[in-house]
């Protein structure tokens, strides 16, 4: 079965990483996925640790479309395919208002902007010679100086409806997050419909899930430490739209009255242990691997499980992910 094993980009030491990434190609892993936040530089690592591999592809896993024009997006994704040549892959994605908001970028029309900047990007590393009159972008006679990539998958996030059609519109796959297993049909049909409209089916599309997991026999600990990394995904544009969409808006209401009082620990003791249930995998290797596979049933072909973006995660996290789910 295929799976992925996530990266959370908080800055680990380069040698572990590579240990991390040693261990999972040895053990069957299908891909990493390298996050991006506001610490760890999602290409300048992607690249770093083709470099160190020997197999497994290795996915920017998302970098967003505001802090880079497609024409260097396209340079970058060509230097990771001469470094890895056919390994590496490219998750775009719109991030957040709060993180535009530390760069000081605005953050506006998502969708349409992703479409634009795909539509550039693809035609960049086709070898064309893009001019493009767009509303957000304007390259004039971009073309790359070097041989393009023979195949570079590109995979958009998308949570919210008009996203999942619009991936199932014009990319080579989508990449879901912090939704329940149950929610994944509904998804599923938002994609379906988007693929229609470019004369394309459901199965023209990898459907992968980044699925944050934590092994562990300590429930009570964990479910403090998820709480804890879930009430700031609650303050996320983004995220709160899908998260009412799924059912959690009474629960939202509770814990940014309190968020918003400044009382961080009443908004994370707000947040009740069934949607930590629902949007974490978390327990026993075998409760775990259980968990996956209802993701895996409802339709998600690339669990990519991702130990959670934590200060505070255990040391032997990845260890445990890497048994748990090796192939």
């Amino acid at each position: 079965m295929r799976v992925a094993l996530g990266i959370p980009p908080i800055g680990l030491p380069m040698d572990f990483c590579t240990e991390v990434v040693r261990r999972a190609e040895e053990r069957g892993f299908e891909a990493i996925s390298v996050g991006e936040a506001w610490g760890v530089e999602t290409c300048t690592m992607v690249g770093a640790l083709l470099a160190r591999s020997q197999r497994i592809h290795i996915s920017t896993g998302i970098v967003s479309i505001y802090l880079r024009p497609p024409t260097l997006t396209a340079m970058q994704a060509a230097t990771l395919d001469v470094i890895a040549p056919g390994r590496a892959r490219l998750g775009l994605g719109v991030s957040t208002q709060n993180i535009n908001a530390f760069h000081g970028v605005p953050w506006d029309h998502p969708v349409s902007r992703s479409r634009e900047y795909v539509a550039i990007l693809r035609r960049i590393l086709a070898g064309e010679r893009v001019t493009y009159n767009g509303q957000f972008y304007r390259p004039r006679g971009f073309q790359l100086s070097m041989a393009p990539p023979k195949r570079m998958p590109i995979y958009l996030a998308a949570v919210n409806p008009r996203m999942l059609q619009l991936a199932g519109e014009i990319a080579d796959g989508v990449l879901l997050a912090w939704l329940p297993a149950r929610q994944v049909p509904h998804s599923l049909a938002e994609i379906a419909k988007g693929a229609a409209r470019a004369g394309r089916s459901l199965s023209d599309i990898d459907i992968g899930c980044y699925i944050h997991t934590a092994v562990t026999s300590n429930r009570e600990q964990t479910l403090q430490q998820l709480r804890r990394v879930l009430v700031g995904y609650c303050q996320a544009n983004t995220y709160i739209q899908g998260f009412r969409h799924f059912g959690y808006g009474d629960i939202l209401n509770e814990v940014h009255h309190h968020w918003q009082a400044g009382d961080r620990p009443g908004a994370e003791a707000a947040i009740p242990e069934r949607m930590v249930e629902e949007l974490y995998v978390f327990g026993t290797a075998a409760e775990c691997r259980a968990h996956i596979d209802r993701f895996r049933q409802a339709g998600i072909q690339l669990p990519v499980v991702a130990v959670p973006p934590s200060s505070r995660m255990p040391e032997d996290a990845f260890s445990h992910l890497v048994d748990t789910f090796a192939q």
